[in-house]
């Protein structure tokens, strides 16, 4: 997972490179987008006190989709845009 994620908005065009970005994940190295040029990527925005995540995650429907996403030879980065005490801020 990836913790705080700062990103420029951009214009992103089809079939052109998204623009990059890094940020800390929760072992506190660096992920930068870049290390996944050739691979799709699936940006997952979550909020662990949204009441929406949290049935997606108890159904586990969003673990179902993770495997599929993988299994298929995607990568999967979660962003969390929740940080305690400070709900819904992204």
């Amino acid at each position: 997972m990836i913790f705080g994620a700062q990103i420029v908005l951009q214009n992103p065009k089809v079939n052109e490179l998204a623009p990059t970005f890094s940020s800390m994940d929760s072992n506190g190295s660096v992920v930068k987008l870049s290390d996944f040029v050739g691979t799709p990527v699936i940006l997952e925005w979550t909020n662990h006190d949204c009441p929406y995540v949290a049935r997606h995650y108890e159904e586990n429907n969003m673990q179902t989709a993770q495997k599929i996403a993988r299994d298929k030879g995607f990568i999967w980065l979660s962003v969390i845009s929740s940080t305690p005490g400070d709900q819904g801020h992204v």
